[in-house]
């Protein structure tokens, strides 16, 4: 069997990062370069990095991962404390127009959390805690087996204060959070108040290791914070696992001391685990290459449960050309939301799709061939209803058009047996979609 392949990209604030991924997780071609300093020429060089590690392969999606804020539910990049170049960056746009294929934008650190949780410790734990320690701390929750989302942006746990009176302060405007007790930064500030020269977190690090006491009381110091914002995960989430990820999780004296001093806090001793990560800096890489089959569905290993439409307007049926893999023709439709009706979903989709408004809505039959759509399984159930309006299209369709039965495109998935099945068993109604000879209707996106 053929394995899906997907590209992972992590867009940070100061390297940009992209991988051909399998669904597997197995990174097949990888690069790395500087990220630029200027949002338009930012979102010029992913573009271009997706191509390099693309290739010529065939790719399910592409997820990205950024160090900051994201709506992704409109996969814009809004901004972040450590990459002020970007602001309300249309990230999903401009790679879904670049690639025509479908894009997820999400925080970094949740996609770190994802690609450790599936393919790094292999779904052993339903409940883990994941933190990158690096520029800044970025905290990702699954929570029985779930990415924690709450309205979007939860589990910033980077933002917690923990130290008010510290006078230390975040890049987000606050005094005394994790980020600003733990990080990269914090590490380096605090060497250099103990009277060490150095210019980043690896040198304090070396010298800590060879016994320089001022880089190891700094080391420490910064562990005595990292122990009790780990306290605070434990005791707020239960998890069975922290995983530290980052370039701080690499300091053997930091990690070991933090975890003493967690112990002091939390209020059950030896409930939590705390592990480094395992994908040795392709966390989030594999995690939003993960995110990109299809939105992290394809993870679960479950069926779809999706609808489509048999639209008749006129005497002639709707039919949309996908702009996205897989190609072609088809009836509109897609998969149905979390705590939606499947009527009220065949009206969001044609809505979208189509821009028409249904009525005499009539569910027909279901299809559930684990084949009938090569993304994934889906099941779908089948719906058929009169359109009302004027024709337009969305994002992911290039056009809509009323075919008649003797001018029938060839439709992708199983479409084509759906309409057939229709055909013959509504044809003796009068409502039933008849053949005429007039041009379709057509509307170009």
């Amino acid at each position: 069997m053929t394995l899906l392949k997907s590209v992972g990209v992590d867009l940070g604030g100061t390297k940009l990062e992209a991988a051909l991924v399998s669904e597997k997780g197995t990174v097949l071609r990888k690069a790395r370069h500087v990220t630029p300093k200027k949002q338009g020429e930012i979102l010029k060089k992913l573009v271009s990095i997706v191509k390099e590690v693309k290739g010529s392969e065939e790719i399910a999606g592409i997820g990205v991962g950024f160090a900051g804020f994201v709506d992704s539910r409109k996969g814009i990049v809004t901004r972040s404390p450590n990459a002020p170049a970007i602001k309300n960056a249309h990230v999903k746009a401009v790679l879904e127009k670049a690639f025509k294929c479908s894009v997820v934008v999400e925080n970094d650190a949740n996609m770190f959390a994802l690609g450790e949780w599936f393919y790094g410790f292999k779904k052993k734990y339903k409940n883990i805690v994941a933190l990158t320690i690096g520029t800044g701390v970025g905290s990702g929750v699954i929570a029985n087996s779930k990415l924690l989302k709450g309205k979007g942006i939860a589990c910033e746990f980077g933002h917690t204060i923990i130290a008010a009176n510290s006078g230390k302060k975040c890049m987000c405007g606050n005094t005394g959070c994790f980020e600003a007790m733990v990080s990269g930064r914090a590490l380096v500030e605090r060497a250099k108040e103990n009277g060490v020269k150095a210019e980043n977190a690896e040198k304090v690090a070396l010298l800590a290791s060879k016994g320089n006491k001022a880089a190891v009381r700094a080391v420490k110091e910064t562990a005595r914070y990292l122990g009790i914002g780990l306290a605070n995960a434990a005791n707020t989430f239960d998890p069975e696992a922290i995983i530290i990820g980052g370039g701080l999780s690499n300091i053997d004296l930091l990690v070991r001391e933090a975890k003493k001093e967690m112990k002091k806090h939390v209020i059950e001793k030896n409930r939590t685990r705390v592990f480094r990560e395992k994908l040795k800096g392709n966390a989030i890489l594999a995690g939003a290459a993960l995110c990109a089959l299809n939105g992290f569905h394809l993870a679960e290993k479950r069926p779809l449960l999706a609808v489509d439409c048999i639209i008749e307007k006129g005497k002639g049926i709707v039919l949309v050309k996908r702009r996205f893999k897989p190609r072609g023709w088809a009836l509109p439709g897609g998969i149905v939301e979390y705590n939606e009706s499947l009527e009220r979903a065949a009206r969001r989709e044609a809505l979208e799709e189509t821009g028409l408004t249904l009525y005499n809505l009539k569910q027909f039959h279901a299809y559930s061939k684990p084949g009938r759509d090569p993304r994934q399984h889906t099941v779908s159930v089948v719906f058929t209803a009169r359109g009302k309006g004027t024709l337009k299209t969305d994002n992911e369709s290039e056009k809509a058009m009323v075919f008649g039965s003797e001018n029938l495109p060839r439709l992708v998935f199983d479409h084509g047996k759906i309409l057939k099945d229709w055909l013959k068993e509504f044809k003796s109604r009068k409502h039933a979609f008849r053949p005429h000879n007039r041009k379709p209707k057509s509307l170009k996106h």
